[in-house]
């Protein structure tokens, strides 16, 4: 063997063992990067109204250095994604008396009440859930528990307790001391809030029975977010001020003195405005050192958005609530009443998909009562947008055909343009009954305009009106084809 052979072979040697080396390394690299993302496979939601969705992407997020994260409604959810995920986190809300939301109904009936889920081995699995509820409601996060349980049965190994979040409170409620949370970690969720300035309010019932209803017109200070028919608008409320100066009396305070908050300075009455007041205070001089910085804020409240960004404004429509006192409710009261024309409200967008209407191009029946005008309002401004939109059918209810005909002339533009192909309306104080009443009448025009496609969009207030939309729309085109709608997203609830 001549001397440039030996060398050659010692070099293909050394080339052979670095190769060898680095694949060794690549090896190593990509197990590490497997074991990364076993830490979670699978984050899936069942959301009514955008919030557990909302908590759910924002984990994904979180999740995402850890390797890839797959991300999915629970009906989406199949049994070949359980069998093939080894972590997962489910983001469930409970909703009406220990139910499902309807983007979790049918991995219900399937897993948790089927024959499927007596069938499945989920003993490969390890997971998480967090449930959201409202400790009000006698089954608080009951959907959230029958997931919980629902996996265990599977086989599926808890990585910890039941989380559970009440709407109405802060921190996560676990059933027991908190094991080790690889998967779920913090439960509280936090969006950016941004302030809007209110430029316009007008009632639009002037002289009606009912309670007074409200089109306010808010415009961020700054860049305006993106939204979609179906999206809310979650408010922070403030206090009136003279209710605050009342307060303040009593402890023997000027509201008008300044506090400072870390490094924010504001008058006293401004602070406490937007936070939960005792009854009396040990120390009232305290105060105005900025020891009511950790008081809780007050509770938030959501409206289903009405308008869509192209406008360059966005529109509510409040109805003002009263409590047992006969005073306005915190957040209507606040938008309706105390807060001043100009002033600020602060709030932010959340996304709620579950409303988002995939194509417009499809017919589409809308229906809604009151102040559930807003989401109807949010669908056909979206749909003015498309090119060519299917027929629009609005059914909509109020009490009395004299006072209660709201947006009566953006709503006649609409027909005109031809967007919107009919309009029928019912006025409960007339004689005409409630729009699930108006559905039995338009039945047979109903099971045509659904059997060509419509999709269903309901919005308004689900006790009373959605619960006698649904039941009607069960009678006509049976419960069979209401599942399916549901299942499918073609039937789409925005109810509060």
């Amino acid at each position: 063997m001549t001397e440039f052979q030996r060398t050659a072979l010692a070099a293909a040697a050394v080339i052979a063992w670095l190769g060898w080396c680095l694949w060794l390394y690549w090896r190593g690299r990509r197990a590490d990067a497997a074991g990364s993302a076993d830490g979670v496979a699978l984050v899936a939601y069942a959301s009514q109204g955008g919030t557990a969705e909302t908590l759910a992407r924002k984990r994904a997020r979180g999740l995402e250095t850890q390797g890839e994260v797959q991300l999915l409604p629970l009906n989406r959810v199949s049994r070949e994604t359980l069998l093939s995920t080894r972590r997962a986190l489910f983001v469930v809300s409970t909703y009406g008396d220990g139910e499902a939301p309807d983007n979790g109904q049918r991995f219900a009936r399937s897993y948790l009440n089927g024959a499927a889920g007596q069938s499945l081995d989920l003993s490969h699995l390890s997971y998480s859930v967090v449930a959201l509820g409202d400790r009000t409601y006698a089954n608080f996060c009951a959907f959230g528990q029958a997931v919980y349980e629902g996996l265990a049965a599977m086989g599926a190994r808890a990585l910890e307790p039941l989380v559970r979040i009440d709407s109405g409170a802060p921190e996560p409620i676990r059933n027991s001391a908190p094991a080790p949370a690889p998967v779920s970690g913090n439960a509280g969720t936090q969006a950016t809030e941004i302030h809007w300035q209110l430029t316009d309010r007008q009632r639009l019932n002037a002289g009606s029975p009912g309670d007074p209803l409200y089109r306010l017109v808010l415009r961020a200070c700054g860049p305006s977010p993106a939204w979609r028919a179906g999206d809310v608008l979650v408010v922070r409320p403030r206090r009136a001020r003279q209710q605050v100066d009342r307060w303040l009396e009593r402890q023997g305070l000027d509201g008008s003195t300044w506090a400072r908050v870390g490094d924010r300075t504001r008058p006293l009455a401004e602070w406490l405005s937007e936070r939960q007041l005792p009854g009396r205070v040990e120390e009232p001089g305290a105060l105005l050192r900025g020891e009511f910085a950790d008081w809780p804020l007050l509770p938030q409240r959501e409206y289903s958005v009405a308008s869509r960004p192209e406008e360059g404004r966005l529109i509510l429509l409040v109805r003002r609530q009263l409590d047992g006192q006969g005073h306005p409710g915190l957040g209507s009261g606040w938008l309706t009443r105390h807060c001043p024309s100009g002033d600020f409200v602060i709030g932010h967008i959340r996304t709620n998909t579950n409303c988002h209407t995939p194509d417009h191009r499809r017919p589409i029946l809308l229906v809604g009562a009151g102040s559930g005008l807003a989401g109807l309002r949010a669908q056909l401004a979206e749909r003015a947008l498309c090119g060519n939109p299917g027929k629009a059918w609005l059914l909509y209810g109020e009490r009395c055909p004299d006072s209660d005909r709201h947006l009566a002339d953006e709503i006649a533009a609409w027909r005109e343009s031809g967007m919107l192909a009919r309009c029928d309306r019912v006025f409960s104080r007339d004689g005409g009954g409630y729009v699930q009443h108006l559905l039995e009448r338009e039945a047979e025009e109903l099971i045509s305009f659904i059997s060509r496609g419509a999709d269903i969009y309901v919005c308004g207030s689900k006790n009373g009106m959605g619960e006698g939309v649904h039941a009607a729309l069960q009678r006509i085109l049976g419960s069979a084809e209401v599942q399916s709608m549901l299942d499918s997203g073609r039937y789409r609830r925005d109810l509060y």
